[in-house]
């Protein structure tokens, strides 16, 4: 008896059966962008997956920063 196409059995539908699998519960993951101040890594990630995941600072506070005396 020969397997079916559709069966979804075997080595060699692993990969479907992962997306499957992660198609119902979602995935999580890190992801971690370095760089320096002001190269764009917040808008990377917004660009990356479509939406705001990260919002942007308050660029007005950040000379705002009280520094103590020694």
């Amino acid at each position: 008896m020969a397997p079916s196409a559709t069966s979804g059995v075997g080595v060699a539908h692993l990969p479907n059966q992962r997306h499957k699998i992660v198609s119902k519960r979602g995935a999580n993951f890190t992801l971690m962008v370095c760089g320096e101040s002001g190269v764009g890594k917040t808008t990377f990630v917004n660009t990356l997956f479509t939406t705001g995941i990260k919002g942007q600072k308050d660029l007005n506070k950040r000379h705002a920063k009280q520094i103590e005396k020694t």
